[in-house]
């Protein structure tokens, strides 16, 4: 591996996250006590379930999945040319962003992208520590602190 190559993000990323299903399944359970601790009529439990499960399943049938993220060439800037590997209901689709700002959290990195192709939009994805290995959390870490909004 030459220097150059070294100092790329270059990362594929798991699609699954253990933290990520924790912090789910957490926000799942504070709500459930919460709507126990109501003491609601039956008609409103039903209502919350109802309602609870459809935007389950919207998010689930919307939710968009990086794969792979790749840094721009060292002669480019920082920001500009981003890769983008993203699974889609249509299959894997590699769309081309540029990143706006990096939030560093303990746990997990937010990355914010305005996408160029397919079409322009804004796009905010979350990277958990357990989804890429130790050296590339490491680097992403170091992408977040240097580019701070």
């Amino acid at each position: 591996m030459t220097l150059a190559t070294a100092l790329r993000i270059d990362t594929a990323i798991h699609s699954t996250s253990r933290l990520r299903r924790l912090l789910y399944v957490g926000l799942t359970a504070i709500m459930i006590v919460l709507a126990w601790l109501a003491a609601l009529a039956w008609w409103q439990y039903l209502l919350i379930l109802t309602v609870s499960l459809a935007i389950v399943g919207y998010l689930f049938l919307t939710r968009l999945t990086l794969r792979h993220l790749s840094q721009p060439p060292l002669d480019q800037r920082m920001d500009k040319q981003w890769q983008l590997l993203i699974q889609t209901s249509r299959g894997d689709e590699l769309w081309q962003a540029q990143l706006l700002s990096t939030h560093y959290y303990q746990w997990a990195i937010n990355l914010e992208f305005n996408i160029v192709e397919p079409y322009q939009r804004p796009l905010s994805i979350t990277i958990f520590c357990d989804q890429v290995s130790p050296e590339e959390w490491r680097t992403l870490s170091v992408l977040a602190n240097i580019n701070k909004d």
